[in-house]
């Protein structure tokens, strides 16, 4: 299977999911919308919809380079891997450094417009969150690349994956208990450090593991896949309503490590949605903001806030003043078609022409000749 790499359009679509529920989260954060109390899960727990990500995306790099990535392909891992988030990081990166000084007057040292440059970023206290709005994902998202090879070696088969998540989880959470002092002055990176959200992407890569042993017919396959579907919404459920397992944790000091726990459930989308998912849960739609989620995700927090601060979504809830959940689902419909009308443009401008420009590098890398 490694060797085929068979496009998983059903993880393509699972990108989509996480990034639209990210922006049901942000539209309450970032735009300043509102939802009644039956709707008071989406303020409180679409937000995992990161979390998602970071587990899907260690999904997808263990399937796409387990078994291939030896020395000779350790370069162009790497540089595609920088091809695929840079370009676009960079744009929005100038794009807020002339937005925050020209609106606010606010500007940033040289040194820390290099230190998010470089991605290095999250491992600093006070810049931990990124000058991009919502970039501390990013930070992570590229200290995870530099440690994958180091990640995939350790992680050879399920029972090796099994030990790395559990020793990742627990020192996720002596890290965050140890930091805890410190949240009112470093809140982003006590956090949104990379050990802190290390165990989800290992969650990726054990659910890839597993996903190598299922040998099924595509039939079977469609089967298994509603059933894990519902299994992992299940556990969703759990996680969220189970008051009872989270005070278990929660009084033993162990908040972190129920945190953790989400990987289980999330994990058990990605095996659904890599097996033979159908058109109701992976169709065009769903496979289009899969592929331009990347973009959707840097854009939106900034489209949101200038929404909601140009008073647009007050006017919608005034046209709704009795029934504030269809007030917010007209903003949310109505600004994702302009998230993703941009994210359409950035994708086809920024973040494809830098993708291709990583596979042209890579593969006159590989054309040379080997010195004699």
């Amino acid at each position: 299977m490694a060797q085929s790499r068979i496009r998983l359009d059903g993880i393509e679509s699972l990108r989509a999911y996480a990034a639209v529920a990210i922006i049901f989260f942000h539209l309450i954060g970032s735009g300043g919308a509102t939802v009644p109390e039956s709707l008071g899960f989406i303020k409180t727990h679409f937000g995992f919809g990161v979390p998602l990500f970071f587990v899907v995306s260690g999904f997808s790099l263990a399937y796409g380079y387990f078994g291939r990535l030896d020395g000779k392909e350790l370069s162009t891992y790497f540089l595609r891997r920088f091809a695929r988030i840079a370009p676009l990081f960079y744009a929005v990166l100038v794009f807020q450094l002339f937005n925050v000084w020209f609106e606010d007057g606010v500007t940033f040292s040289p040194l820390d417009v290099a230190m998010n440059g470089l991605f290095v970023f999250n491992l600093i206290p006070h810049l931990a969150d990124g000058i991009v709005p919502a970039s501390w994902t990013i930070g992570v998202e590229m200290l995870f690349y530099a440690l994958f090879p180091l990640a995939l070696f350790a992680c050879r088969d399920t029972k090796r994956t099994i030990l790395v998540l559990a020793l990742s989880i627990v020192v996720s959470t002596g890290i965050t208990v140890d930091l805890k002092p410190f949240e009112n002055v470093y809140a982003g990176f006590v956090y949104h450090n990379i050990v802190a959200q290390l165990p989800y992407f290992i969650w990726g890569i054990l659910f890839f593991h597993i996903h190598r042993s299922v040998e099924v017919s595509a039939r079977q396959a469609r089967l298994i896949c509603w059933a894990l579907c519902v299994a992992g919404l299940a556990g969703i459920y759990t996680m969220y309503a189970s008051s009872s397992l989270y005070m278990f944790f929660w009084s033993r000091g162990l908040r972190p490590t129920w945190d953790m726990l989400w990987g289980l459930p999330f994990g058990l989308l990605c095996l659904a949605m890599a097996l033979h998912p159908s058109r109701i849960l992976s169709n065009p739609v769903t496979r289009y903001l899969g592929s331009v989620s990347f973009s959707l995700y840097l854009v939106h927090p900034t489209v949101l806030y200038k929404l909601g601060k140009a008073g647009f979504y007050g006017w919608i809830y005034g046209k709704f003043p009795s029934h504030q959940g269809i007030a917010y689902g007209v903003s949310l419909l109505i600004s994702l078609a302009i998230i993703t009308a941009i994210a359409t443009v950035t994708f086809r401008l920024i973040e494809k022409p830098g993708m291709d420009w990583g596979r042209r590098i890579s593969s006159a890398k590989h054309l040379q000749p080997n010195p004699a």
